[in-house]
């Protein structure tokens, strides 16, 4: 039944208020969330941002004449999901827009700031790395021979040297999206595999402000680079689950790590259009169900239809320490959305010394949400306590914005940096699915992900675990080297 335009706006303003006091309450801040993706969320209807959910999976062609006579336009129309995002509407414009006959819901759309993960800054100094470190690595090595893979005890947890050693180093003619910050491509560890002609950024951010002659997707800020480097490297300095893969950069957050949900639902939609095998979303977005049906809905249109075009979304469900079985209406997504894969983190408990050896590196992380209606599977995250070497060791954006919430190591210009999140689990489990398209073939994700599922090592309680879901990834057994 369609509400009314007056209860829609007063159910928005409730979600809104709803959002920003739970997550608040959750993780006050930075350091009490270890870094949790606690999100501020502005104003309730910044520059007048708005997700229009319409009845059909179809967009009207009228649409955008109707929008710019209540005063507004049209930053993105996904006619294959029926979903559109629009600025400039007042408050009662979007309530008459709302009251049109072909439309479901018409909901604000919030700039939300993510607070970013766990990075490790005096406590675990960064390392002066010389520049014969970074000459190209060998095509043929194995990415054992990376500079720091010592150190990568995450790798070794999931069983990935044993299926490199079995051949298993990915194909270029997968496909993985990252939607996050963006990629620099021009990392030494990344150069070559990100598809520049079909990358692309939804921010409005000038990144020749900073850097002259780079590409609108480069990364400003450092997590989009990270991320990236779970998913696949060149192996010069760390080594990735994959070392060949194409990886397409999708930018839809800004050099403050700020995002919309219209734009995680254009950048879903734009990777499946560009035949993305895995989407791997490091971000996400909380909505109360009953409050913002709308964008509930689209999140889960967007989702199902990059699956029906053969992409598996792999994405988080926070680092905030969330019970999500006991979360009332509150969702997350897309990771809670039905066909994605969401993941938990895993952390070692001690370490001897930066290269191990490494206490119970299968430990629930501390900060990782969890529920048995929501994980699917657990992987490798890091632990955010300083001076133990249990962090998550990523790849730098060598362009950095030099704003404060850029890691030291990155405004340094050093090529690592050591985090701990939700968002490194995600793109290990990505990883691990372009691994299986390239042993499976393309569009089969219901097949990728009951893979993924089913080779999972069970920990915790037998059987579906909260922290663990069906179990701890092990690449190798997913791809059949081991039972």
């Amino acid at each position: 039944m369609k509400r009314s335009p007056s209860n829609l706006f007063a159910l928005a303003a409730v979600a809104a208020l709803a959002l920003q006091g739970c997550v608040d309450q959750r993780a006050p801040t930075e350091s009490a969330s270890r870094g949790a993706f606690a999100a501020s969320v502005t104003s309730l209807d910044q520059a007048g941002r708005h997700v229009v959910v319409f009845a059909a999976e179809r967009v009207p062609a009228d649409f955008g004449e109707r929008v710019a006579s209540l005063g507004g336009s049209v930053e993105a129309s996904l006619d294959n999901i029926g979903v559109a995002a629009v600025t400039g509407l007042t408050q009662d414009a979007a309530a008459a827009l709302a009251a049109q006959a072909d439309i479901r819901n018409v909901e604000p759309d919030e700039v939300t700031t993510m607070a970013d993960d766990d990075v490790a800054a005096a406590e675990v100094p960064a390392e002066q790395i010389a520049s014969e470190d970074l000459v190209p690595a060998d095509a043929t090595a194995s990415p054992t021979t990376a500079r720091f893979y010592p150190r990568q005890w995450n790798l070794r947890a999931v069983f990935a040297p044993e299926a490199w050693a079995a051949g298993f180093l990915g194909s270029h003619d997968v496909v993985v999206a990252i939607l996050d910050t963006g990629i620099d491509y021009s990392n030494p560890d990344l150069v070559g595999l990100v598809d520049l002609d079909r990358s692309i950024s939804f921010v409005p951010e000038d990144v020749t402000r900073h850097y002259p002659g780079r590409l609108p997707f480069s990364d400003l800020f450092w997590h989009g680079t990270a991320v990236a480097s779970a998913v696949a490297s060149n192996a010069t300095v760390l080594a990735g689950v994959n070392r060949y893969v194409t990886l397409l950069a999708v930018k839809v957050a800004d050099s403050t790590n700020s995002h919309t949900a219209a734009r995680l639902i254009r950048g879903i939609v734009y990777a499946a259009d560009q035949g993305a095998d895995v989407i791997n979303v490091s971000r996400g977005s909380q909505r109360h169900k009953s409050q913002s049906p709308g964008t509930v809905a689209a999140f889960e249109r967007a989702v199902n239809y990059a699956f029906r075009k053969g992409a598996l979304v792999v994405s988080v469900p926070f680092n905030d320490a969330a019970d999500l079985d006991h979360d009332g209406d509150i969702v997350r997504l897309p990771c809670e959305a039905a066909n994605a894969v969401c993941v938990a983190a895993t952390g070692p408990t001690g370490a001897t010394g930066v290269n191990g050896p490494w206490v119970d590196v299968d430990a629930p992380a501390p900060y990782t949400a969890f529920g048995r209606s929501a994980i699917g599977v657990a992987a490798p995250g890091g632990t955010g306590a300083p001076g133990q070497f249990r962090r998550f060791w990523a790849l730098c954006t060598t362009t950095p914005s030099g704003a404060t919430t850029v890691p030291p190591a990155c405004r340094a210009h050093q090529p690592i940096v050591q985090g701990a999140g939700t968002s490194f689990a995600a793109p290990t489990v990505a990883g691990l699915a372009a691994l299986l398209v390239a042993q499976l073939g393309h569009g089969h994700p219901a097949l990728i992900r009951a893979r993924i599922l089913q080779s999972a090592d069970d920990l915790g309680a037998p059987g579906t675990d909260p922290y663990y879901g069906k179990g701890r990834i092990n690449i190798a057994r997913a791809l059949g080297i081991i039972d």
